[in-house]
């Protein structure tokens, strides 16, 4: 990394593009598993957005606990499962505290760690983060530095704003419901 002083509107458009890019990705393996698993659409999540916040919530974890060094893909890989396995069990209990429902359960399959994640899920989670650090990670920096930076600032308030118009409604729903 240079000694370059970053502009906050790089950092920003990273991290929203990274936000959204993981929550898509998430979404699709969410609604791909079910598809797979049961043979029908599903929209998963939270948000009316094809973007679940858990997957980028995830990922800005191991971002802040590997760090944006290099790393052997399977101390990643090992490091990755044991953590979103750790953060998925805790977000479903701090879901369902707040909404008084439960978002998902792994009752059915194989290896379920307290119907609320599973090892096979786990290590999904864990080759992810290797194609997070390995391949958006990066793709956002090299990304960020080619934006111009008005397109940047933007982007970054059209998305955020999106975003969280999404979220208060979709929370009022789940309140509501």
């Amino acid at each position: 990394m240079d000694n370059k002083k970053k502009d906050w509107s790089e950092l920003v458009f990273r991290y929203i593009f990274e936000f959204v890019a993981a929550g898509f990705a998430g979404w699709i393996y969410e609604v791909a598993t079910v598809w797979v698993m049961w043979h029908y659409f599903d929209n998963r999540g939270l948000l009316h957005l094809p973007i679940i916040p858990i997957y980028a919530v995830g990922a800005f974890i191991l971002l802040a606990v590997l760090g944006e060094k290099k790393r052997n893909p399977l101390l990643v890989f090992l490091i990755s499962t044991v953590v979103t396995t750790v953060f998925e069990l805790g977000a479903s209990y701090l879901l369902e505290f707040i909404f008084h429902k439960q978002f998902w359960t792994y009752e059915t399959w194989k290896f379920s760690i307290l119907d609320r994640s599973s090892l096979i899920s786990s290590g999904i989670f864990g080759l992810l983060a290797v194609i997070y650090f390995w391949g958006l990670h990066p793709f956002s920096g090299r990304l960020t530095r080619k934006t111009p930076k008005a397109a940047r600032i933007a982007i970054s308030a059209a998305a955020a704003v999106v975003i969280a118009v999404d979220l208060v409604i979709s929370v009022y729903q789940q309140l509501g419901s």
